[in-house]
């Protein structure tokens, strides 16, 4: 039986808290409890955080230093990004203990079977192995900050799945599916673990469920793979808009992601709408629909609000090149088409990179089909984005 000292009682460390003491000497600490973390490690041959970020861990394990000596092994299954988890590596191995980062694969179901996945930076001690091996599999990696990394691969994958599922409901409902039949179909596919016991909430059948993941943490999660990586995951855009509008709480189960839609209703007034596969900041629709308004009611006024006064707008119009500035551009609107109430507009695709964003539109009045694409950029100082650049291509059916 090992000494060990359990640092951080969220779900997962309550979890795993409970998890060890079925097999060793077990002692916890937590923040909101009070006391000093250096008291409770005290003593401990293995210490386990299970902490939300980096900087906690920095922290905690800052204050543990007096009681970190050489014969302790500190376990760190936090998330956190690669710098961070070698950064850690140096604080504790500068006090002689030794330190493994462990990220795990796994939610508090797994933890309470003894099922979760283990990412060792290092070969574990016997002691560190038999606390180890009660929570599941452990894989031995080459170092702190490569299990670090994998750990951010492997929620990466989580994410995709949530966007990947978002897709799928939507598909199905623009082809008038019910959702109960999508989710059937899904549940039987590489989704099924993700849709496996979300089903009620999915469906809109049951009650938002306690969190086995939560929303914020993933974002939290993603937020490190994008900066490790320079990447953007495709799900940060819809967990960071749910987020932000209250669709979506921090603490709120990831099913509840795969569910949730914007409110859009405001954009109605441009007759405009979004493909269910886009999940957009409201402040990056704003030049969209101030450009579909433009069409919507024939007035130019609404230009400025939609681009930059240095844009330029080129395209083919029914197979004729045509290239104009934006006062060329302004100058086609004279008043509001006789069949507005009939014409559609909508953003099909958005992908937005730090301050720079790109759209697809299209718009559909009455003969006359346009595909849009634009180039936005967003005003560091006022955070304000516009519409640096139009393509576009027109059709005349007939």
């Amino acid at each position: 039986m090992t000494s060990v000292t359990v640092l951080g009682l969220g779900r997962m460390g309550t979890a795993i808290a409970s998890r060890l003491s079925s097999a060793h000497d077990v002692r916890s600490w937590t923040r909101r409890a009070g006391g000093s973390p250096a008291d409770a490690v005290d003593g401990a041959e293995v210490v386990v955080l299970a902490l939300y970020d980096g900087p906690a861990c920095h922290d905690v394990l800052t204050a543990c230093l007096p009681a970190l000596t050489p014969g302790v092994s500190v376990v760190n299954t936090t998330t956190c990004s690669p710098d961070e988890a070698a950064s850690l590596e140096e604080l504790v191995t500068a006090t002689g203990a030794r330190y493994v980062q462990a990220p795990v694969m796994g939610s508090t179901p797994a933890v309470d079977g003894g099922r979760l996945t283990v990412l060792a930076g290092s070969e574990p001690t016997a002691e560190v192995e038999s606390v180890l091996s009660v929570l599941g599999e452990t894989l031995v990696f080459g170092s702190s900050a490569e299990a670090a990394a994998l750990k951010l691969v492997a929620n990466g994958v989580l994410g995709d799945s949530v966007a990947s599922l978002r897709r799928s409901l939507a598909r199905g409902e623009a082809l008038g599916l019910p959702r109960p039949a999508v989710l059937d179909v899904v549940g039987r596919s590489l989704l099924g673990r993700f849709v496996d016991g979300r089903r009620a909430v999915l469906d809109g059948s049951g009650s938002r469920p306690e969190a086995t993941f939560a929303a914020g943490a993933l974002a939290k999660d993603l937020a490190l793979l994008a900066a490790a990586s320079d990447t953007v995951p495709e799900a940060s855009a819809a967990l960071s808009v749910l987020l932000a509008d209250g669709s979506v709480g921090p603490d709120d189960d990831l099913s509840v992601v795969g569910a949730a839609a914007p409110d859009l209703s405001w954009l109605a007034d441009a007759h405009l709408d979004v493909s269910p596969e886009v999940v957009a900041d409201p402040d990056v629709l704003e030049p969209l629909h101030a450009y579909a308004l433009t069409h919507a009611t024939g007035d130019p006024a609404y230009l400025p609000d939609a681009f930059l006064p240095t844009a330029h707008v080129e395209g083919y119009r029914d197979g004729a090149f045509a290239s104009m500035d934006l006062d060329t551009f302004a100058a086609l609107f004279t008043g509001p088409a006789p069949d507005e109430p009939t014409r559609t507009r909508r953003v099909e695709r958005l992908d937005v990179r730090g301050s720079v964003a790109t759209a697809v539109m299209t718009l559909h009045h009455g003969e006359v089909d346009f595909t849009d694409v634009f180039v936005l950029l967003r005003d560091p100082s006022s955070g304000h984005w516009r519409i640096a650049n139009k393509a576009y291509e027109r059709r005349t059916s007939g």
